[in-house]
C-alpha cells in the first residue's frame, strides 16, 4: 500500500464487532504506524576536485544498489534509481531529504534529492554539463563525475628592474646538457601547490654577453648572480624548515621555485631534495622521475650514492601506481562554508471501511459494518544544518540533523529526535581522521546509530588503522548498549581489490551481547563494482551477516547487476529473548536462567533472511532505458522455546503455571516462515517524453508467493513547466489471489504539484487516494483512504 509519511492514529469510532474491528483496521494502523518511519537516508556529499574534472560522491546511511540512470551523459538533471538494501526501508515510508554542495567558477553547484519519482534520486547541478554516473567503492555512495573548464591562468606581475650591471670579465661557456623536464619522463598531474619550472642544470657559471641589447620593459630583466643566489638560499631555508614540519607541498613549492630560477649553488642540492620530498608525498612516480634527472644532470655529484639508494628503493610498475597518494589540488586560504535546509510539512488523511458479512447458515440479512475516521493529522519538521573547512591538508565538517514530529492525534506521541550531530576531522597531510558525536555505523562491524568516536591513521598509503567506541542510540529503548571495536583496512585502488579486517565487542546492561568478527571487501574500476561482508558472532558460534554484490557496465552502456544477503533477522542479540519471557528483563532472565541460557534462546527466536537478487538495464536510445531484475526472497522459521521461571521469582505468572515444581513455564511457539517469494520486475523509463526535461516511468511486477499470487503496475509521469513549476502524476494498481480464494484490489492515484523559487524555497503538495477492495467466501471488504500534505523546504547556503 502506498501511502505518504504517516503517523498513527488513536481515535476511534464505536463499532459493532469488535473482532471485525481488530481484523480489518489494526492492518490500518499498523500501516500507518510503520510509516512514521524518519529514516535517515542521506549522508554527505563529498567533492573531490581534480585538475580537468570534479568528482561528487553521494553517500547513504543504508547500504544501496545502483540500478540506472537517466539521462545517459549530459543535461542540468540526473535521475539515478537505486535500491535501498536495508530491512524495513520502503520508499513510500520515507520523507523527502535533500543535500547539496557549494562550487566555485569552474565547479557547479549540485542538489541531490531523495525520493523522487519511483526508487529515484534527482541531482541538479547549477548548469548544464556532461556527466558519468556509477556506483562508489563501497555499497552506500553514488559517484557522478563531470569535466571541469580549464582553468584560469594566473598573471604574473613583472619583476622589477635593475640597474644595468657592469659586463663581468669574459668566461667560457659551460658545456650544454640537454633539458630533460619530469613530466616528460612520466605523466603524472601535479599538485595545485607547485609552479612550472624549466629543467635543472649544472652550478651557475657566468657568462659574458655577446653584445649589448636593447632595454625592452615588456620583457623582466634578467636577475644578477647576487640577487639569484640569495632568492635561492631564502627559499632552500624555507623548503627545509617546511620538510621538517612535514609540510610536504610546501616543500615542493619551494624546491620548484629554486630549481625556476638560474643555477645557483642551490640548484644541485635542490634537485636532490626534490625527490624526497615528492616522495614522503606518496608521489611515488614523479620521484622517480626527480631522482633520475639528478643522476643525469649531476652523475659526480655530492648526493649520487644516496639518490641512487632511494631510487633502488622506490615501488616499481604497479606497486608504484598503488604506493601513489598525491595531495588533494585546493590551495589558499581556507574558509568556514555553510548549508543546510529547513523543512515543514503538515499532514491528513481519512479513512472509510465498509465490511459485508455473509449471514449465517438460515438466516437471510448481511451484516454491513462502517468505520470512518480521521487517522492522521501530523506537523514534521526538520533542520538540516552542515558547516565546512576545507583547504589543501585538512577538511573540518560539523553536521546537526533533527526531526521534529508533532502529533496532533495523540499528543503523547510527539517526539523530537537528533539523528545526527558530530564534528568530523581528516587531516590529508599526517594522514589521520577524526568524528566524534553522534553518527551512523560507517563499517568496523558497527551494526547501529551511536554516539562516540571513530578515528584512523595511515600507516603509509595502504594501510590504516581504524579505532571505534561508542553507544548504540535506539530511540524509545531502555537498554544501554556499548562497544568498541578496531580494524586494519587495505585501501582500495582502482582496478585493485581493498579489505578491511575488524573486530568489535558489545555490551548490553553490561552484560557481553555481541563480539563479532568479520571482513568487508571491495572492488572497482572504470566499469565494475563489487563489495562484500562477512560478520561473524563468536558468542553465538553463527554467521550473522554475509552479503555480496555487484554492477558491471559493459561498452554498450548495459548495467548488470547482483545482490546475494544473508542475515540474521533481527541481529543477534539478547534482547531476542525477551519473547520467551514476557514482563522480564533481560537481566532478569540471565539471573534466573544463566548467560548462556538466555543466549540459546535468543539465537533460536532469531529467523533467517535469504535474498538474492540479479537483473540488467540497457539503454534502447538517449531517451528511452528498459530494465528487468529478478529476486527471491525468503525468512525462515524460528524455534520453539520453553523458559521455566521460579515463582517465587517471577511474582505474577503470565504463561502456565507448574504448582508441583512451584514454577511458571513459558512456551513460545516456532513463527512460521515465509516460503519462497519470487518477483520479477520490468521497468521502462523515458527521458524529454511529449515535453522537454519530462520523465516517464512505468513498472511491472509480477509475484510468486506460498500462499497467493500477485501483479503490480505502476506509472508515473513528471511534467516540468517552466523553470519554477512541477507536477508528479502517480497511478499504482495492484490485485492478489490467496490460496483460499480471497482476491484483493487497490488502486492508488496522486497528484502532486511543486514550486521553487529562486532555487532554494520549495514548496509541494500532494493529494491523493487508496481504494481497496477484498471479496472472499465470508466477507468483502471496501477500504476508501484520503491524504493530503503540503510543505516548504529551504534550501540555503
Amino acid at each position: 500500500m502506498e501511502l505518504m509519511p504517516a503517523a498513527p492514529t488513536d481515535r476511534m469510532l464505536p463499532f459493532r464487532h469488535p473482532r471485525t474491528l481488530c481484523r480489518y483496521l489494526l492492518p490500518i494502523l499498523l500501516l500507518l504506524a510503520c510509516s512514521t518511519a524518519r529514516a535517515q537516508i542521506f549522508d554527505r556529499i563529498d567533492v573531490d576536485t581534480r585538475e580537468d574534472e570534479a568528482e561528487f560522491v553521494i553517500r547513504f546511511v543504508p547500504k544501496i544498489l545502483y540500478l540506472r540512470h537517466v539521462p545517459l551523459n549530459e543535461g542540468r538533471e540526473v535521475r539515478v534509481f537505486l535500491r535501498l538494501n536495508e530491512t524495513g526501508l520502503n520508499e513510500s515510508d520515507l520523507m523527502q531529504e535533500a543535500l547539496q554542495a557549494k562550487g566555485n567558477d569552474r565547479v557547479p553547484d549540485v542538489r541531490a534529492l531523495f525520493p523522487e519519482l519511483v526508487n529515484g534520486m534527482l541531482v541538479t547541478f547549477s548548469r548544464r554539463t556532461s556527466f558519468a554516473v556509477k556506483p562508489g567503492a563501497d555499497n552506500r555512495s553514488i559517484v557522478i563525475t563531470v569535466p571541469l573548464p580549464p582553468a584560469a591562468k594566473p598573471v604574473v606581475p613583472p619583476m622589477p628592474v635593475a640597474a644595468p650591471a657592469a659586463p663581468p670579465s669574459p668566461a667560457p661557456a659551460p658545456p650544454a646538457i640537454p633539458a630533460v623536464s619530469p613530466a616528460a619522463i612520466v605523466a603524472e598531474p601535479a599538485t595545485k601547490a607547485e609552479e612550472p619550472r624549466p629543467s635543472p642544470v649544472p652550478p651557475f657559471v657566468p657568462v659574458a654577453p655577446a653584445a649589448s641589447v636593447p632595454f625592452d620593459p615588456a620583457v623582466p630583466p634578467a636577475l644578477t648572480p647576487a640577487e639569484v643566489e640569495a632568492r635561492a638560499a631564502a627559499y632552500m631555508e624555507e623548503a627545509r624548515r617546511a620538510l621538517s614540519g612535514k609540510e610536504t607541498a610546501v616543500a615542493i613549492n619551494r624546491l620548484n621555485r629554486i630549481l625556476g630560477l638560474p643555477p645557483s649553488s642551490q640548484t644541485e642540492a635542490a634537485q636532490a631534495l626534490i625527490g624526497e620530498a615528492r616522495e614522503q608525498n606518496g608521489e611515488i612516480l614523479k620521484a622517480r622521475a626527480e631522482y633520475e634527472l639528478y643522476l643525469k644532470l649531476f652523475p659526480n655529484g655530492p648526493a649520487a650514492a644516496r639518490i641512487r639508494e632511494r631510487l633502488a628503493a622506490l615501488p616499481k610498475g604497479e606497486l608504484a601506481v598503488r604506493a601513489a597518494r598525491p595531495l588533494p589540488k585546493e590551495a589558499g586560504p581556507a574558509e568556514w562554508l555553510f548549508s543546510g535546509s529547513l523543512s515543514a510539512y503538515y499532514y491528513t488523511g481519512k479513512s472509510q471501511i465498509d465490511t459485508l458479512v455473509p449471514p449465517p447458515p438460515g438466516m437471510l440479512t448481511f451484516n454491513r459494518d462502517t468505520l470512518s475516521m480521521v487517522d492522521q493529522r501530523s506537523l514534521i519538521s526538520s533542520v538540516n544544518l552542515n558547516a565546512r573547512r576545507r583547504d589543501a591538508f585538512s577538511d573540518t565538517r560539523i553536521v546537526f540533523r533533527d526531526t521534529d514530529h508533532r502529533n496532533y492525534l495523540n499528543p503523547d506521541r510527539s517526539y523530537n529526535r537528533v539523528y545526527s550531530a558530530y564534528v568530523d576531522h581528516n587531516d590529508r597531510q599526517l594522514g589521520y581522521y577524526a568524528r566524534l558525536g553522534r553518527q551512523n555505523p560507517n563499517g568496523l562491524g558497527v551494526l547501529e546509530r551511536f554516539d562516540g568516536v571513530q578515528a584512523g591513521y595511515n600507516l603509509n598509503p595502504q594501510w590504516r588503522l581504524n579505532a571505534v567506541y561508542g553507544d548504540a542510540v535506539e530511540f524509545l529503548s531502555p537498554f544501554k548498549k556499548t562497544f568498541y571495536g578496531a580494524s586494519v583496512d587495505l585501501l582500495p585502488q582502482a582496478g585493485r581489490p581493498g579489505l578491511s579486517l575488524y573486530a568489535v565487542d558489545q555490551t548490553l546492561d553490561g552484560l557481553a551481547n555481541r563480539r563479532a568478527v568479520g571482513a568487508e571487501a571491495r572492488y572497482f574500476d572504470g566499469r565494475a563494482s563489487a563489495f562484500g561482508m562477512l560478520d561473524y558472532d563468536v558468542l553465538y558460534k553463527d554467521v550473522n551477516i554475509f552479503m555480496a554484490q555487484g554492477n558491471y557496465l559493459d561498452e554498450a552502456g548495459n548495467n548488470y547487476f547482483a545482490v546475494l544477503d544473508h542475515r540474521r533477522a533481527p541481529s543477534l542479540s539478547l534482547t531476542n529473548a525477551l519473547l520467551a519471557a514476557p514482563g522480564l528483563s533481560v537481566r532478569e532472565m540471565v539471573a534466573m536462567q544463566g548467560l548462556d541460557q538466555v543466549r540459546a534462546q535468543a539465537k533460536a527466536l532469531a529467523a533467517t533472511s535469504n535474498m538474492f537478487s540479479i537483473g540488467l538495464t540497457h539503454p534502447l536510445s538517449e531517451r528511452w532505458q528498459v530494465g528487468a531484475d529478478y529476486r527471491l526472497a525468503a525468512i525462515s522459521a524460528t524455534q520453539p522455546v520453553v523458559a521455566v521461571i521460579p515463582l517465587g521469582v517471577i511474582g505474577t505468572c503470565l504463561g502456565t503455571i507448574d504448582v508441583i515444581n512451584n514454577t511458571c513455564r513459558f512456551d513460545t511457539a516456532s513463527q512460521q516462515g515465509s516460503g519462497n517469494n519470487h518477483v520479477v520486475t520490468f521497468q521502462a523509463i523515458g527521458n524529454s517524453l511529449f515535453v522537454a526535461n519530462a520523465v516517464g516511468v512505468g513498472n511491472l511486477s509480477l509475484i510468486k508467493a506460498r500462499t497467493y499470487n500477485g501483479q503490480s503496475l505502476g506509472l508515473t509521469y513528471m511534467l516540468p513547466i517552466g523553470e519554477n513549476w512541477r507536477i508528479d502524476a502517480n497511478l499504482r494498481y495492484y490485485t492478489q489471489m490467496d490460496d483460499d480464494g480471497t482476491r484483493q484490489t487497490r488502486l492508488s492515484p496522486s497528484l502532486k504539484i511543486g514550486y521553487q523559487w529562486r532555487n532554494s524555497l520549495h514548496w509541494e503538495g500532494e493529494i491523493g487516494r487508496e481504494a481497496s477492495k477484498s471479496s472472499g467466501p465470508l466477507r468483502n471488504d471496501n477500504i476508501k483512504r484520503d491524504y493530503l500534505f503540503t510543505g516548504i523546504r529551504w534550501d540555503f547556503r
